[in-house]
């Protein structure tokens, strides 16, 4: 019987438990994956990914005081498949799967690994670079305090201004994203991505459908739950427990 396939593969992680517990998992479990060098740095991880030139990263999120995606700007075209490695089960997780990257939450479980990497076995294709610029685009966002996001539409990314969505409504596994002046984007992801990305308090979900920016409620209309009509004259019904984090955040405006 044919051997499978080796992938090569270089981890880099600061943290010296963290890098053995992942180099142990992998020489005892996989063993396809040839472990071609462990980095603890940015520029030692820059070194060995161009000596090497793996086909599989796995890349903490965190570096020190730098970050993974730091070292993800250094790379041209060639890069090899990544998986995100993260002990912060926080808004780095959230920018991650609304990027749809691979990511292993720490610690590191066996079954979620393997999971992992028969993925990369079977991609066909190498990740697109636009997830990697839509994913530092909303870190940045969230690190650096601003307010705008890539969201993937069918042609690449549009570089959105938070500030200026009047709502977000659900339609299945899509969403719309309604601005003013502005056909709806139809977005590949959930309702409730959405609401993970979008953390600031102006955005709140009244209703199962409807993700609001508080910022562009034009009025309130009283009821059991209620509806608000938006700037754009677009009525919004509010579920009744909704209703009062609604209060409380138009009390905030």
């Amino acid at each position: 019987m044919p051997h499978a396939p080796h992938i090569t593969a270089v981890i880099v992680e600061d943290e010296a438990h963290c890098r053995e517990a992942l180099t142990g998992l992998l020489q005892q479990h996989f063993p396809a994956v040839d472990i071609r060098g462990a980095a603890t740095d940015v520029a030692g991880a820059l070194d060995l990914v161009q000596r090497e030139k793996p086909a599989l990263l796995f890349l903490d999120v965190e570096l020190g005081d730098r970050t993974g995606f730091e070292l993800l700007e250094e790379f041209g075209p060639e890069r090899p498949h990544v998986i995100f490695t993260t002990a912060h089960e926080g808004y780095a997780v959230k920018a991650l799967r609304f990027s749809a990257l691979d990511f292993l939450l720490k610690p590191i479980d066996p079954d979620e690994l393997q999971a992992a990497i028969d993925k990369v076995k079977r991609m066909q294709q190498p990740q697109h670079p636009d997830q990697f610029i839509a994913l530092m685009r909303n870190m940045m966002r969230h690190t650096r305090n601003g307010n705008r996001i890539a969201l993937p539409v069918s042609d690449g990314l549009e570089m959105v201004d938070t500030d200026t969505i009047l709502f977000c409504e659900s339609d299945g596994n899509y969403t719309r994203v309604h601005r003013p002046d502005h056909k709806p984007l139809l977005i590949a992801r959930t309702l409730k991505e959405f609401e993970d990305l979008l953390t600031t308090r102006h955005f709140i979900r009244v209703h199962h459908a409807y993700l609001i920016n508080v910022q562009h409620v034009r009025k309130y209309v009283r009821g059991e739950g209620g509806e608000v009509i938006m700037d754009d004259g677009t009525s919004v019904a509010v579920s009744r427990r909704k209703k009062q984090e609604l209060m409380d955040g138009l009390a905030r405006l």
